[in-house]
C-alpha cells in the first residue's frame, strides 16, 4: 500500500508538473506577441509555397508571421497577406515586401528590405484604424521568369543568323572544292575593281580644273 500510494503522488506531481509548464509556455507566448503589430501587403503575384505560420524576415531577421491569406475581394488578381511583427520591427513609409524562395524546396517566405533613416514609421505614416500596409515589389524568380521568353526570342534569332552565316561559308567552300581557281581569279577580280574604282575616283577628282580651264578659254 505504501508503495502504490508513493507512486500515486509521484504520477500526480508529475501531471501538476507538466500542466504548470504547458500553461506557462502558453502564457510566455501570449505576452511576447501582445506588441506584435498587424500589418497587410497585396502581392500581384502567385503565393505558392507560403503558408500560414511561415516566417517574415527583414535582412534574414526572423521578425514575425504570416496570419491570414485570402484574395483581394476588389481585385482577384492580388493575393492579400495579414501578417504580425514585432512592434520594434523598423518597417518604415520606404519599405518594401517580397516573396523569396528558401534553398531549392519551394518553400518561400516574405522578405522586408529598404527603410531609410530619414523615413518615418510606416504606423506612424496610417491613419488610426487603419491596417498599415507594406507596398510589395516582384521577386527575383517572378522577373526572371517574365524574362524568359524575351530572351528565347533573341537566342533563336542568333541561332537563325549563326545558321545562314554556316550556310554561306559552307556554299563559298563547296564551290572553291569544285573549281579552286575561282578563289585566285576571285581576289584578282577583286583587286582589279578595286584599282578600277581608284583610278575612276581620280579621274572626277582632275575633271573640275578642266572645266576651270574650258571656261577660261
Amino acid at each position: 500500500m505504501e508503495t502504490d500510494r508513493h507512486y500515486f503522488f509521484e504520477g500526480l506531481f508529475i501531471i501538476v508538473l507538466s500542466v504548470g509548464a504547458a500553461l506557462a509556455f502558453v502564457w510566455l507566448s501570449g505576452s511576447h506577441h501582445r506588441d506584435d503589430v498587424l500589418y497587410r501587403i497585396h502581392f500581384s503575384e502567385s503565393v505558392s509555397g507560403l503558408s500560414l505560420g511561415d516566417p517574415v524576415k527583414f535582412r534574414g531577421v526572423d521578425i514575425g508571421t504570416v496570419k491570414a491569406m485570402s484574395l483581394d475581394l476588389a481585385d482577384p488578381r492580388r493575393v492579400e497577406v495579414d501578417v504580425a511583427l514585432r512592434k520594434d520591427a523598423p518597417v518604415k513609409s520606404d519599405t518594401k515586401a517580397s516573396l523569396k524562395l528558401k534553398g531549392i524546396t519551394g518553400v518561400v517566405f516574405i522578405e522586408l528590405d529598404g527603410g531609410s533613416t530619414g523615413a518615418k514609421t510606416l504606423v506612424a505614416m496610417t491613419p488610426e484604424g487603419q491596417i498599415p500596409e507594406i507596398p510589395s515589389e516582384k521577386s527575383t524568380l517572378t522577373t526572371l521568369v517574365e524574362a524568359l521568353p524575351k530572351a528565347v526570342e533573341r537566342f533563336l534569332a542568333i541561332e537563325n543568323q549563326t545558321r545562314k552565316v554556316l550556310a554561306d561559308v559552307g556554299a563559298t567552300t563547296s564551290e572553291i572544292k569544285e573549281n579552286p581557281s575561282r578563289l585566285i581569279f576571285g581576289s584578282k577580280s577583286k583587286t582589279t575593281t578595286a584599282s578600277n574604282e581608284k583610278g575612276n575616283s581620280g579621274v572626277r577628282q582632275k575633271a573640275p580644273p578642266k572645266r576651270q580651264d574650258e571656261t577660261g578659254q
